[in-house]
């Protein structure tokens, strides 16, 4: 029993490993081909698969998009934790250097941004079952940014009057924009986390309550 317990996790290894085989695959062929051009026949043969290999694991284009997307939201989860609300401005203000140095550290991230922003073709089928799989998970930043700024505002940090909705609107579109800019190659100043702690700051300049 003890040998066909041993047997079957080295199976489960083998397989994850093959998974995670094939999503690098799929990543790096996305980015230089662009989504409608890559084929299952491409990814496979980059890593020395058969196609039924691909097959085995993801059922389409579409779902291997959204296991690398999770596979983004999961490691971004074990490098910043549970991301807690944050309490003050300056916790959160953290938190944007934080973000901010990882896209500008890691190349992958770049990769990955890349083919999402200006290699991925959405037709309304392919989002509709992306979606479907990820789109509660990709929604769960938004939220906290949301929840972050009203228990700041609730804790006397930002202004009594801000709409936080349209607040966390801003913000998000800001950090989006400059994302899409740098990514893009027109990078504008140097440094990315400068560019995005400096939007920040200007933002929030207008709506923070200023210490007596």
């Amino acid at each position: 029993m003890e040998d066909i317990a041993k047997m079957a996790r080295r199976t489960k290894e083998d397989a994850e490993q093959t998974r995670e085989a094939i999503l690098d695959s799929a990543m790096q062929t996305f980015y230089e081909k662009g989504y409608s051009r890559t084929t299952f026949d491409e990814i496979a043969s980059r890593i020395n698969l058969t196609k039924g290999a691909v097959y085995w694991h993801f059922k389409n284009k579409a779902d291997v998009v959204a296991a690398l997307i999770m596979r983004k939201i999961n490691q971004d989860t074990e490098e910043f934790g549970d991301d807690i609300i944050s309490q003050t401005i300056d916790e959160l203000r953290k938190k944007v250097i934080d973000r901010a140095h990882r896209i500008e550290k890691n190349k992958d991230f770049q990769r990955f941004l890349f083919f999402m922003i200006y290699r991925m073709e959405w037709s309304e089928a392919i989002l509709q079952n992306v979606w479907a799989q990820v789109g509660d998970f990709c929604n769960l930043p938004d939220k906290k940014l949301y929840n972050s700024l009203l228990q700041i505002q609730k804790n006397g940090g930002i202004k009594a009057d801000v709409d936080i909705k349209f607040l966390s609107e801003i913000l998000l579109s800001f950090w989006n924009g400059r994302i899409n800019r740098y990514i893009s190659g027109r990078k504008g100043n140097e440094s990315i986390t400068k560019d995005l702690v400096d939007g920040f700051d200007a933002i929030m300049a207008s709506v923070k309550v200023e210490k007596k």
